[in-house]
């Protein structure tokens, strides 16, 4: 139909036009004609991925007609409307908006491998960006079906997340080598105790493990033993990690875009406990050349995760 050719209404109308639209706007409440409008996205204020995150999330909700009121966490933030769907990504954002306390319906987006360890977010729906610990077992064992032992470094003792690591581990006829971190002199210390009984080194999302400062020198430490790292980003692998499973900030803003939108069709965010639905595998073929290891081909891999995922 031509935008400019009217719609062609009978000339004669048992009810006049105004007060049937008079009478369809009575059945939608206030709330919900302001809820489809307004999103709150609340992001750390010195993470460049987190920006580009939500950057790409409020392009997504541009094209869908729905506004977004876009914070980091340096800023004064309002919440005046309980209705406002609030979106917070990165550790410090879901403090800051739980010490407000607010009733509005959220959504806590985080890097963290087991967020039902932390009582920020428990009972309340939350969206990994990282892969499920299982998930990462099954990589593990792709890559090389030889492989037996893994060690996982943590800082601190974490007897929930341990006991998923053991069950997941020994579904893919693995054993997981815990190391604590308190128990040696620097991760360094922990990587030369523990490296020469193992095959593969899982690293996890911890910055009091893993960080800027000290990644060259665990890279540096775990290719003199010959072990091949598991990384959880693309920069990880990139640094000299074996391979990681990983979600651009594309496909993570389409996700979240997603749940938004279903906020706003049915009312409801989806499953408390989330992670991220698309991925690929990213691989160093470099690294694995040097260390000897044959692995298959990234495409081959994520294809393998995404189709044991749907079974």
């Amino acid at each position: 139909m031509d935008n400019n050719q009217s719609i062609g209404f009978p000339e004669k109308l048992a009810v006049p036009l105004g007060p049937l639209l008079l009478l369809a706007c009575i059945f939608i409440s206030p709330a919900q004609v302001f809820a489809t409008q307004h999103t709150i996205i609340v992001s750390s204020a010195d993470s460049n991925y987190q920006k580009s995150l939500v950057e790409k999330i409020q392009k997504n909700l541009k094209a869908l007609d729905i506004s977004a009121d876009i914070y980091n966490t340096e800023q004064a933030i309002d919440i005046s409307t309980s209705e406002k769907l609030i979106i917070s990504i990165g550790h410090e954002a879901s403090i800051l908006i739980d010490n407000k306390e607010p009733s509005n319906p959220r959504l806590i987006v985080f890097a963290d491998t087991n967020p039902d360890t932390d009582p920020v977010h428990r009972s309340k729906p939350h969206l990994s960006m990282t892969q499920p610990i299982c998930q990462q077992f099954k990589l593990i064992r792709l890559l090389n079906s030889k492989w037996k032992n893994v060690s996982v470094i943590m800082s601190s003792p974490n007897n929930l997340l341990t006991k998923e690591m053991n069950s997941c581990a020994e579904k893919h006829k693995l054993t997981v080598k815990n190391i604590k971190l308190n128990d040696y002199v620097n991760i360094i210390d922990a990587l030369n105790t523990s490296l020469p009984q193992s095959d593969v080194l899982l690293a996890l999302p911890d910055n009091t493990v893993y960080n800027a400062k000290n990644i060259k020198s665990i890279l540096l430490t775990t290719y003199r033993h010959r072990i091949p790292v598991i990384g959880f980003s693309e920069s990880f692998v990139r640094a000299g990690a074996l391979a990681a499973i990983h979600s651009t900030t594309e496909q993570m803003a389409r996700q979240i875009t997603e749940i938004i939108q279903k906020f706003y069709t049915d009312n409801s965010i989806g499953s408390d406990s989330q992670f991220p639905v698309y991925f690929d595998v990213v691989t160093n073929r470099s690294v694995a050349k040097s260390l000897g290891i044959t692995i298959p081909d990234r495409e081959s891999l994520t294809n393998k995760l995404k189709s044991d995922n749907h079974e």
